[in-house]
């Protein structure tokens, strides 16, 4: 297949489907992007926009036979639609790995069958596992829902045996986890990627900040050790071979005052900490996760300047002057701005980012 004729279908219209769209662009791929909402900022790159839901299996289906590969921007697609659709089209990340990181339980089943230091987890699934586990919990901790949690939707910290039973009563019961609250150093992800041929990129460590849950900021350098920085790589390079991925590939960590690594969540699709390589890397992460969807080669050298990607949330991004003059950004030498053109400004919803760069 000639490269100006493959043509990539992407699942999910928002901001990272906008930017891989650009990618694909950019090495004369045709992007094709499914949404379920008409104003999704991946109108801009895209060279035909779809609509329907995620559950529409026949929209879906039609939309497969439109394009060569399909990837997609985020977690929540149906399974089984895509299995349906995997008799007759290459689809990546895999389907396996999908199903993986769509639920919680099974995230957290993986780390345990290969090894992989997490925090505790006690699953609940049925009423009446909360009574058969309550001398086994040690407060505080986490309750998250098993499925459909992102930018802290779904988890509550819980301080006694009574919260835990409230709140899985308000979340109707539906399956949980119970994880053990650490006492957070840093948090950090890498971003990996891995390509048919089974080669393996990843760029350094992030070390990231969030508030209310949601990203605040991304720093590159992390500013870890080199020893530290050497194990999570390995760590990320293990799970990456294990799922036997095709793509981009997000591992978060969480870094305890003991210097203790604990693999957080997988995020099987570019990620929003990654936005930071659009600007301080000659070889962003949408670059890389189209080459290697579409059956290309990695690009494995690249540089990599110090920066700081800052997000915009809400009425945030009507303050990007403001903000781009914060002190904290002053030893920065470049500001690149991003909207992600979209309509209305929501509390907590991610309107687009600043990328600052020293060079």
């Amino acid at each position: 297949m000639k490269l100006d004729t493959i043509k990539l279908g992407i699942i999910g219209g928002g901001q990272l489907g906008m930017f891989l769209a650009k990618a694909a662009k950019a090495i004369n791929i045709e992007p094709h992007v499914y949404s379920n909402t008409k104003d999704a900022p991946a109108k801009k790159y895209a060279t035909k926009m779809y609509y329907g839901s995620f559950e529409d299996f026949k929209k879906l289906m039609s939309f497969s036979k439109k394009v060569d590969v399909i990837t997609y921007e985020f977690e929540n697609v149906s399974v089984e639609s895509l299995k349906k659709i995997k008799k007759t089209k290459n689809i990546f990340p895999p389907i396996n790995a999908l199903s993986i990181t769509q639920n919680r339980e099974f995230e957290k089943k993986f780390f345990i069958k290969n090894k992989i230091s997490h925090a505790k987890s006690i699953f609940l699934n049925k009423k009446k596992d909360l009574d058969k586990i309550k001398n086994k919990i040690r407060f505080p901790i986490i309750l998250k829902t098993s499925r459909f949690g992102y930018d802290g939707k779904g988890q509550f910290v819980a301080k006694s045996f009574a919260e835990v039973r409230k709140y899985w009563q308000d979340l109707n019961f539906v399956p949980c986890i119970i994880e053990k609250k650490i006492k957070l150093k840093k948090e950090l992800s890498v971003v990996c990627v891995r390509d048919q041929n089974k080669k393996i990129f990843c760029y350094p460590t992030f070390r990231n900040i969030h508030k209310n849950h949601i990203l605040f900021e991304t720093y590159s350098p992390s500013g870890i050790n080199n020893k530290l920085e050497k194990k999570l790589i390995n760590i990320s390079q293990k799970i990456i071979k294990k799922l036997n991925y095709v793509g981009v590939l997000t591992i978060e960590f969480f870094i305890d005052h003991n210097n203790r690594v604990y693999a957080n969540e997988l995020a099987p699709r570019v990620h929003n900490s990654g936005h930071i390589t659009l600007d301080n890397s000659d070889t962003n992460q949408f670059d890389q996760h189209v080459r290697a969807v579409c059956g290309l080669n990695l690009i494995d050298s690249i540089n990599l300047n110090k920066g700081a990607m800052r997000n915009l949330i809400g009425k945030d991004i009507k303050l990007i002057s403001k903000i781009s003059k914060e002190k904290r950004y002053k030893t920065y030498s470049r500001v690149k701005r991003y909207s992600y053109n979209k309509q209305e400004v929501k509390e907590g919803r991610k309107m687009g980012h600043l990328n600052f760069t020293k060079i």
